[in-house]
């Protein structure tokens, strides 16, 4: 069954067939030759998007969407220049510090290259970064928006997997803050060879007013992960109640968007959300056909065979994931591949928690390497430079990012310890 399931989803890729339709298909074959009835798949399918967290989902690609046209993402922008636009590196850095305030609030690594590139790229070509170097800049930043909270895979990791989405929310604060200093690390030192990015003297007082246009926009990350932390909310009504303070602010307060215009809001809301619950509902009957031909167990018996010590086994589902980015998606590799490894690393004793922060890290770089990641697309179009010169200019980011993968896998408590401190509510 695992062979054929594998068959018929790299055909699919191959004649690029979009992966939720090569998942039913290879769902109805392995019915037909399981002789099961096909009325099993529809309630298999429906029992895999009748679960209330995923509500979290349309509510958090809201509110990245009322973010960018309300005027809550300029005004973070312009704060981020305050704080670090002295820095060697300039806008450079402001983008990535922009890219982890807006991560904290829209989870969609997509949204953050396409929003934080249209507002920084242009003003940092006029700074001396070259055209790839802006893009680079902008498009690797936007993995921190799938590990800060909210994150979107990290929501479908807990489901398929049946963890904690709060915990995994606190998890991806600490790893989130360090991504984003080791790829500021990286642009003060590209900053220096390139002698790009002007700097600016800091002045309080312009921290102060920018403080004082965005202090209403920083409430949304204290709402979100706050009231998770705090216990005040789940994840799923803590979406809720980030789209409503948007929705006041950007409306009543910065008026910087018409009522009208949220119809189109929803409209992009629903086509991505129905994307994502039509492959998760495939992908559980998948997981459900092999769960019942008892793959998982073989896997975890195959694995365990090769190695039991967690670090090694880690590196190889780290390696084989790296591959899997190549050529998936990040959301169909998520409900795909996580049911298949989670049982496997927890079997010599990792926290699936802290595997659903690495696997969505992991899976985030893929969208940042060709020929599949999304985000490297979004970031050619935004920032008006061609593959090779972006996927160029990446090196030194691509191996910033493997460092810090590295060090997680090495020092899982980075991930762990605090979700093991605070008291979280469950889903």
């Amino acid at each position: 069954m695992l062979w054929i399931f594998l068959a018929i989803l790299f055909a699919s890729i191959i004649i690029g067939l979009p992966i939720a339709f090569g998942l039913g298909i290879a769902a109805v074959v392995m019915a037909v030759l399981s002789d099961i009835p096909l009325s099993i798949l529809i309630e298999q399918s429906i029992r895999g998007v009748n679960n209330f967290p995923l509500l979290a989902i349309p509510f958090f690609i809201l509110v990245g969407e009322v973010m960018s046209s309300g005027g809550i993402a300029r005004r973070l922008m312009e704060l981020a220049g305050a704080l670090v636009g002295f820095v060697r590196g300039g806008l450079g850095q402001v983008a990535i510090t922009g890219s982890m305030f807006f991560g904290g609030i829209s989870g969609s690594a997509v949204a953050d290259t396409a929003a934080t590139g249209a507002m920084m790229i242009p003003s940092m070509k006029q700074q001396g970064y070259s055209a790839p170097h802006a893009t680079a800049i902008n498009t690797v930043s936007s993995v921190i928006g799938i590990i800060i909270p909210p994150s979107i895979p990290l929501i479908l990791f807990g489901i398929v997997t049946e963890t904690s989405i709060s915990r995994l929310f606190i998890a991806g604060i600490v790893p989130g803050l360090l991504i984003g200093f080791a790829l500021m690390v990286t642009t003060f030192i590209m900053a220096s060879i390139e002698h790009a990015g002007q700097t600016r003297k800091f002045e309080l007082g312009r921290l102060w007013q920018a403080l004082k246009a965005a202090w209403l926009a920083l409430v949304l990350p204290v709402i979100v992960i706050g009231g998770i932390l705090g216990g005040v909310f789940t994840a799923t009504e803590a979406a809720v109640a980030a789209l409503l303070y948007s929705l006041f602010i950007s409306l009543a307060v910065y008026r910087e968007f018409h009522p009208r215009e949220l119809w189109g809001m929803l409209i992009r809301t629903a086509r991505l959300t129905g994307m994502v619950l039509l492959l998760l509902a495939f992908a559980t009957v998948i997981a459900w056909f092999l769960t019942i031909n008892m793959v998982p167990q073989t896997l975890v018996r195959q694995v365990q065979a090769i190695t039991q010590e967690p670090f090694w086994l880690l590196m190889i589902v780290a390696g084989l994931l790296l591959l899997v980015g190549f050529v998936m998606d990040l959301t169909p590799a998520m409900v795909i591949m996580a049911p298949m490894l989670t049982p496997i690393v927890t079997s010599v004793g990792v926290d699936p928690v802290y595997f659903g922060v690495l696997m969505a890290f992991i899976l985030g770089i893929g969208l940042l390497t060709p020929p599949v990641g999304t985000c490297l697309y979004v970031g050619c179009g935004v920032g008006r430079v061609s593959m090779e010169q972006l996927v160029r200019a990446m090196l030194p980011y691509y191996a910033a990012l493997l460092v810090v993968l590295v060090v997680l896998i090495a020092f899982p408590g980075i991930v762990t310890w605090l979700p093991d401190m605070a008291a979280v509510r469950g889903n």
